[in-house]
């Protein structure tokens, strides 16, 4: 009888209208944010083994660079389900990679604490930091880090647990970023 009472049907004209509450659960995915999209985490930047990663060590106009600064936001986009314990994938053999997880991809983008608030960020301002590597399926790859890149990025809603924020305008093949992503913060 509750079940009953959850239903209602209406006659809407000519057509029937069934208008039924009671759902799955599962929220219809939107168009940007289909199963495709990538995986992503956020870290702060005291989280994060810088070590793992290849930046070089300073650059002359930063201080510090992106990546020194304990509250900088990392987000890390990614082909593949990442850790929390251990967010960079290790793309080069030599540093402990393996071919077995080919072909896979990985983005990260460093955001200095004086732009970690809510609203449009320019991903091309040269306090951004970022590194990209790609492993593809025969194991051979590439990357690259820096600083500034191209886009934007508008961080749309924040708490502890998550973020929503929105990338647009990045447009590249090899990691597809662009896009709406509920984040998942990592840590304390």
């Amino acid at each position: 009888m509750m079940v009953l009472g959850a239903m209602a049907v209406m006659s809407g004209g000519c057509q029937e209208v069934v208008l039924d509450p009671i759902q799955s659960g599962a929220l219809k995915s939107s168009p940007e944010s289909s199963a495709s999209s990538p995986n992503v985490i956020a870290l702060r930047g005291s989280d994060v083994d810088f070590g793992a990663l290849h930046f070089f060590p300073a650059h002359p106009t930063l201080d510090p660079p992106p990546w020194d600064d304990p509250d900088a936001l990392v987000l890390f986009f990614s082909s593949a389900v990442q850790q929390c314990t251990d967010p960079v994938i290790p793309m080069q053999i030599q540093l402990g990679g393996t071919c077995d997880i080919a072909p896979v991809w990985q983005h990260i983008l460093m955001i200095p604490p004086e732009l970690n608030t809510l609203g449009l960020i320019d991903l091309s301002d040269p306090r951004i930091g970022f590194q990209q590597f790609t492993l593809s399926a025969d194991c051979s790859g590439g990357g690259g880090t820096g600083i500034k890149y191209w886009g934007t990025l508008e961080i749309v809603e924040s708490d502890e647990a998550s973020l929503f924020v929105k990338v647009r305008d990045i447009n590249h093949p090899e990691f597809p970023i662009d896009g709406d992503h509920v984040v998942q913060r990592c840590g304390d």
